[in-house]
């Protein structure tokens, strides 16, 4: 990672601001200390697109159980999707991907809910995007069903699968709100048994190196020492390896709502202790000062839309002036007495 690299983020903050709206935007903030710890440091468009290939695959994966098995795999939804260009998809695409966010799975675990939920109800046709999340009447009965679908067995086996993130090492630890966040959901997991201590200590201390042993000792102190030396000991044997993690660069720790267009942080509790807060806000004035350069507004999209809104009103009144002259120019009938 270099200077590139904050220019290139800059870049994709500048074409978020152009294309989705500022109340989605402001949001980022808020989810993501929620979301799937794996995207906490992905801007918001790469987790977006990491969203959109998911939906793609969940999407012919219900069509393939439900509909049409041979044609499944030829299925062609999403791929017009423009990137670059604003429109209605794009914004309910992101809309989709910031709901999978706040409820917290990966994004193929919470698709796959998503579309088993759909199918349940015998939809005729798999749902679109802005159709994954329920209506008012069956909210409740979605929440009941993503708790027993998100076991806490389940959770620690994604937990488990996800690659090794050199953010999350002990040795790389910033006092970010994404790794606190990441630090308190692991130990509360294996402090209520959902992993053992022998394959917590060897999986998340010996081989990934997100904690030390010493940050184990409020579970069984001499439980942790045998667990730390059975997993030193499959090492030296060639029965464990850990993984290689070199400390990030600083860009490599941008947490996913750093320098967000539209997001205020005196509105979240989270930005009042981040560590990053005063490098957030210079990127956040950077990619708006871009924006007022190369397009004249600090906000385009709502700048386009009160365009838009002036110009319905114009054309609807256009309209009723042309209705009352119409209605002033024909002749009027007289009654015979």
């Amino acid at each position: 990672m270099t200077m590139d690299q904050h220019k290139l983020r800059l870049n994709k903050l500048h074409r978020m601001l152009t294309l989705i709206p500022t109340k989605y935007r402001a949001l980022e903030a808020e989810v993501m200390p929620t979301k799937w710890p794996e995207y906490r440091f992905l801007t918001p468009f790469d987790a977006t697109k990491q969203f959109h290939r998911a939906y793609i695959e969940a999407y012919r994966n219900y069509y393939r159980e439900n509909i049409d098995a041979t044609a499944a795999s030829d299925i062609k939804v999403g791929f017009k999707l423009n990137f670059f260009k604003r429109s209605s998809d794009l914004t309910q695409l992101n809309d989709a991907r910031l709901k999978a966010d706040r409820i917290g799975l990966p994004y193929p675990a919470y698709l796959e809910f998503a579309f088993k939920f759909a199918s349940a109800r015998k939809r005729k046709y798999p749902p679109q995007p802005n159709q994954l999340w329920p209506g008012e009447k069956k909210r409740d009965a979605y929440l009941t069903k993503i708790v027993e679908f998100w076991s806490d067995d389940r959770h620690g086996l994604e937990l488990n699968r996800m690659k090794g993130m050199p953010q999350y090492a002990y040795f790389s630890h910033q006092s970010l709100p994404a790794q606190h966040q990441f630090r308190k959901e692991m130990l509360d997991l294996v402090s209520r048994g959902v992993f053992s201590i022998e394959g917590f200590v060897a999986k998340h201390v010996i081989e990934r190196q997100y904690f030390r042993a010493v940050d184990c000792n409020f579970l069984e102190e001499k439980a942790v020492e045998s667990a730390e030396r059975k997993a030193r000991e499959d090492v030296a044997n060639g029965f464990l390896k850990p993984v290689e993690l070199k400390t990030p660069k600083s860009e490599e720790f941008y947490q996913s709502c750093f320098g967000v267009p539209g997001v205020v942080t005196s509105d979240n509790p989270i930005c009042s202790f981040c560590t990053q807060r005063g490098n957030c806000e210079l990127a956040r004035q950077a990619v708006i000062s871009k924006t007022l350069s190369e397009t004249g507004f600090a906000d385009p999209i709502a700048e386009a839309d009160r365009r838009a809104n002036r110009r319905r009103v114009n054309e609807y009144r256009a309209r009723q002036r042309a209705l009352k002259l119409e209605a002033n120019a024909a002749p009027k009938l007289e009654v015979a007495v």
